[in-house]
């Protein structure tokens, strides 16, 4: 008996011991792997905001120089061709994968503007994550689209990179000037903008490479857009005045009027100068959503 108890004994201390054992070594495996993967994230974000003195950005650089176009191509990544792979069947890693439209309203408006069009083609500047109230997600899941998610923040940009969107990314910002620059950026999740001189920065800033639309254009070989989203928190008129309108076909665009210096009229009226009316407004009460959806005329 005593030898039985024995026995009983020293195996209720080394089981125990062992399961011990086997969850502080996977949990050294986890802690390394996380640890792993959080730095490969850093790696590969970071790269891109390291910036190197060259003569492609200023006033006397062209938006169609073919230096320039490269420039840009050297900052685009291919619809699913980035190296943080998160699925290996390239499936979407949503956060609320049952929300079939996140948009506030836009995307609603553009589906029936071009009676849910199929095979299009999208730029959407100011991504955010890809997924948040994403105006061109819808297109991209049910219609088969695709298109260009331009987002500066590298924080966001991180985000977007994880949802395996089916479009190409850059991690840089619409230049509001007609050629390309590199920018401070105010990191401030959905509110980031470019830091124009002159104006109180309170949040953390980066630089970024900053490029006219049209050069995105030219790196794309792309002559027709069906949607351009535009929010980019009060430079978007800066941006429409960039943009060389009788060289492109831009069919229908979403823009955000709140931020805007010269206010909604501002907006309106230069697009009108430009061939656009104003199809609708989409608002919301908790100003997620302040903006006009133009046509051509």
């Amino acid at each position: 008996i005593m030898v039985k108890l024995g026995r009983r004994f020293k195996y209720s201390i080394i089981i125990p011991a062992f399961i011990v054992t086997l969850i502080l070594v996977y949990k050294l495996k986890w802690d390394s792997s996380l640890q792993t993967a959080v730095y490969n994230e850093q790696e590969e974000i970071w790269k891109w905001y390291n910036y190197t003195e060259d003569n492609l950005n200023g006033p006397k650089v062209s938006m169609d120089d073919p230096r320039v176009i490269q420039k840009v191509k050297n900052f685009l990544i291919k619809p699913l061709d980035n190296k943080l792979k998160y699925s290996t069947d390239h499936s979407y890693r949503l956060s609320n994968p049952e929300v079939k439209d996140p948009s506030m309203g836009q995307a609603e408006k553009i589906r029936n503007i071009l009676q849910n069009r199929r095979n299009g083609f999208f730029i959407e500047a100011g991504a955010l994550d890809g997924e948040t109230r994403s105006n061109t997600l819808y297109f991209e899941k049910y219609l088969n689209w695709t298109g260009l998610l331009i987002e500066p923040d590298p924080l966001n940009f991180i985000e977007i990179m994880k949802r395996n969107r089916r479009a190409w990314l850059s991690p840089t910002c619409l230049s509001i000037n007609p050629y390309p620059d590199v920018v401070l950026f105010e990191q401030n999740r959905n509110m980031g903008k470019i830091a124009v001189k002159g104006a109180k920065v309170t949040g953390t800033t980066v630089n970024v490479q900053c490029f006219p639309f049209y050069s995105y254009l030219l790196a794309l070989n792309i002559t027709h857009v069906d949607y351009f989203s535009l929010d980019i928190e009060g430079l978007e008129l800066d941006v429409l005045k960039t943009i060389p309108f009788k060289d492109i076909n831009i069919e229908t665009l979403s823009v955000e009027f709140a931020h805007v210096p010269g206010g909604k009229n501002a907006v309106s009226e230069y697009m009108f100068s430009q061939g656009y009316i104003i199809d609708s407004e989409v608002t919301h009460p908790d100003w997620l959503a302040n903006d006009f959806i133009f046509t051509k005329m």
